[in-house]
């Protein structure tokens, strides 16, 4: 996220001009979005600007409390999602979920009436799944082994994700994660589609969530705006 820091600035400006008073954002989680919510609550509070916010993990609630932003509960829909992705294809679907919270931030994304992406360069490719980037699929604990076998069976080779020291990782709603290598995918919203319709599958980290707005943002500090 560092390499980026520069140009996050200017994308929390552009953001900043369409939150007011009455928006409820939708935070999406990860060291992106922690770095955009630093950068834009001094020019909301420049701004006199007080928004509130629904977080998609304990992360991100504690990076905006204590950046002034008020943690309210999820009500059904938000006005805008700020997230970030682990890859971006031509066509601006994305891979989620390498921090463990895409169940939360594909429900808020799904309900909301805009959604800000943001992602470094080197996060773009022609296709998901270039370069060796896994698709996190949660899955329900009791279901891991025979969804492994499922996913096998649909061209992918999944692993089950694990702490440093060899424990199973669970998120926060308490499914394991098999973060799976496919080859780069032509179809996302079909794959999308066959993964989750796997009996103990809870949710896949392809989103193909339209429209959506994507800040591609350069080392150097510029950014452009896809979408």
């Amino acid at each position: 996220m560092e390499k980026i820091r520069p140009g996050l600035r200017g994308v929390a400006e552009r953001v900043a001009r369409s939150i007011n008073d009455t928006t409820l954002l939708g935070l999406g989680s990860g060291s992106t979005v922690a770095g955009l919510l630093e950068e834009l609550s001094p020019l909301l509070a420049k701004k006199g600007v007080s928004v509130s916010g629904v977080p998609t993990s304990t992360q991100i609630e504690m990076v905006a409390t204590k950046n002034g932003i008020s943690i309210v509960p999820f009500m059904g829909s938000v006005d805008l999602v700020i997230d970030g992705a682990d890859q971006v294809d031509s066509r601006l679907n994305l891979i989620k979920g390498g921090g463990g919270a895409l169940l939360s931030e594909k429900v808020l994304m799904s309900s909301a009436k805009n959604v800000a992406v943001v992602a470094g360069e080197e996060k773009f490719a022609p296709k998901l799944c270039t370069g060796g980037v896994k698709v996190p699929v949660e899955v329900a604990p009791f279901a891991r082994k025979s969804v492994k076998v499922k996913l096998s069976q649909l061209g992918g080779a999944p692993e089950e994700r694990l702490l440093p020291k060899g424990y199973p990782y669970f998120t926060e709603n308490g499914n394991v994660i098999l973060d799976t290598s496919f080859a780069p995918i032509d179809e996302p919203a079909a794959l999308e589609g066959r993964v989750k319709n796997l009996p103990g599958v809870v949710e896949v980290g392809i989103f193909t969530i339209k429209p959506i707005t994507v800040y591609k943002v350069r080392e150097s500090g510029k950014f452009e705006v896809l979408g």
